[in-house]
């Protein structure tokens, strides 16, 4: 598929992946409505940003973060427009809504619910798009009502979002759309050549069984998971589900646009690093066809899902890691070290969480993928149970704040307590920031920001040390490469099921005080009616 940068085509990239309730359409006519800002976590070119992060993941961390975030500026530009079409299945011109895409795309892939007949067709020359790029400055009575712009209900909207866009919207977007499609000046458009179309392909490359496949190629898995993989498993098939995504690759020998593994794929290791509520899939379709997996937090969304999984590793065996780097660092061993205590036995721990806040239409705030605390809070409570060797919760509680920080705390059979502050709140200057302390009667560990190690007793400082940040997510990946390079066992079942149990517990008396529970179960509807096998 071609994407417009600037004047010119840009050839080589997948197409969008047609869902079962999508049509792939061929622009003809295509109309930028609004630029839409906040859809990722984006950070300024600036010299004091890289000095102030130089201490945090040192020399290499900090070039291969550069070059993964330089590698993202084509996929964060992203718009909402209108335009006209050809369903190259059938053939009808159609009008359409087109939110969450590039500046122009040569195909587009939406669902009914965004497509609409016209009755009065432009003219249309042959082997040309008319484009009407974003023009600053520009007032259009189409474009407003007393509710703002007409297009603003679906301008975050995304098929793995699980909205549903309501007979309502699709009545409110066709009749606007059609106007604005209508009283455009089509001949005084921007004349795009598009002779000679590429051919429509969501992969491109040699796919093979052997070797491991990636699912979400965002910045994590560029900096952490494929780099640190490499000594024991190579990485060899990339799915990632927008194309322009994908730029100036090299080393993958496969690319796919589905966001699920297609019916017969196979690989030896599968690494999940996509959409949340994608997870579960993927590692049943891994594990049941004899896979290692290497799975990102959270395990998994709902009591239904867990179930499944557990019920497929009972019969898999132990082929599941999940990616809580916390468990991996080396502040572990000197921690059980300095408290003097043995794995498994009580270890209290107390922790301040700021996380970044999420952008308006980033990806973490729809429905689907349920609150931010379940997505990242996760960590610190692992880490916790990690280090008491999985001991049952016995008693538990979440309280939302007024100013939404969450306060968490829990206790386990073997005595060992837990208590956490999570918010959004705090700067963003090199990151999310944690504050953990780890305690034993006479004895004390601080650990900041993953980056600093402290541990003292009732009349010295037993040790200091510091790492960089990204330490423990190369331990853990090699850590866990090493042993599915030599067949080993992954991480137990049990561990797996107590960790994501209690995080769903507390997710389900969260979701009562937010009132998301059915906003949740809509969305899983909706993702599960629009995926694909």
């Amino acid at each position: 598929m071609r994407i417009l940068t600037g004047k010119k085509w840009r050839e080589g990239y997948l197409d969008y992946h047609r869902h079962t309730k999508g049509y792939r359409i061929q622009v003809l006519g295509f109309k930028n409505l609004e630029k839409l800002e906040g859809v990722y976590h984006t950070r300024p070119k600036s010299l004091r940003l890289l000095w102030n992060y130089l201490p945090v993941v040192g020399i290499e961390g900090l070039i291969t973060k550069t070059w993964s975030r330089l590698r993202e500026e084509r996929r964060n530009e992203k718009y909402v427009s209108c335009g006209i079409g050809k369903i190259i299945e059938t053939g009808e011109i159609v009008g359409f809504v087109a939110p969450w895409h590039p500046a122009l795309p040569e195909r587009i892939v939406l669902p009914e619910e965004l497509i609409f007949k016209i009755d009065a067709i432009p003219e249309l020359p042959k082997d040309t798009i008319l484009y009407y790029p974003l023009t600053k400055n520009v007032d259009s009575s189409l474009r407003w009502n007393d509710k703002g712009k007409w297009w603003s209900d679906a301008r975050a909207w995304s098929i793995q979002s699980g909205i549903k866009i309501s007979d309502e919207l699709r009545t409110k977007l066709a009749e606007h759309a059609k106007k604005e499609i209508t009283e455009t000046d089509w001949q005084a458009a921007r004349r795009i050549e598009a002779a000679n179309p590429s051919p429509v392909a969501e992969t491109k490359g040699e796919n093979t069984p052997s070797g491991g496949v990636l699912f979400g190629y965002g910045n994590y898995a560029k900096i952490n998971i494929i780099p640190y993989s490499k000594p024991f498993v190579n990485i060899q098939a990339v799915h990632e589900i927008d194309p322009t995504q994908i730029f100036l690759e090299q080393g993958i020998k496969w690319w796919d646009s589905a966001p699920l593994p297609r019916q017969d794929e196979k690989h030896d290791v599968y690494f999940v690093a996509t959409y949340n509520h994608a997870h579960v899939p993927i590692t049943l379709h891994a594990l049941r066809g004899g896979a290692y997996v290497v799975v990102e937090k959270p395990v998994a969304m709902d009591y239904e899902e867990l179930n499944e999984l557990e019920k497929t590793l009972q019969t898999a065996g132990r082929k599941l890691f999940i990616g809580f780097h916390k468990r991996y660092g080396i502040f572990n061993k000197l921690a059980l070290q300095d408290l003097g205590a043995q794995y498994g036995e009580p270890i209290s721990y107390h922790s301040i969480v700021y996380e970044l806040i999420q952008p308006e239409l980033f990806w973490y705030n729809w429905p689907i993928s349920r609150s931010t605390f379940f997505a990242n809070g996760c960590h610190q409570i692992d880490h916790f149970l990690h280090l008491n060797n999985f001991s049952k919760p016995t008693n538990f509680d979440i309280k939302l704040l007024r100013d939404g920080a969450v306060e968490v705390w829990i206790e386990l059979e073997n005595g060992a307590s837990f208590t956490t502050t999570f918010s959004e709140k705090g700067t963003s200057r090199v990151g999310p920031r944690d504050l953990v302390e780890l305690k034993v009667h006479g004895r004390n560990v601080r650990i900041t920001d993953a980056i600093k190690y402290q541990s003292e007793d009732d009349s010295k400082i037993i040790r200091k040390k510091r790492i960089f940040k990204t330490n423990s997510y190369k331990d853990m990946y090699r850590t866990i490469c090493k042993k599915i390079a030599e067949n080993g066992e992954g991480d137990s079942i049990e561990s797996v099921i107590i960790s994501t149990k209690l995080m769903l517990d507390l997710e389900e008396r969260l979701q009562k005080m937010k009132s998301w529970g059915d906003r949740y179960e809509r969305a899983k509807e909706e993702f599960w009616r629009y995926s694909s096998s």
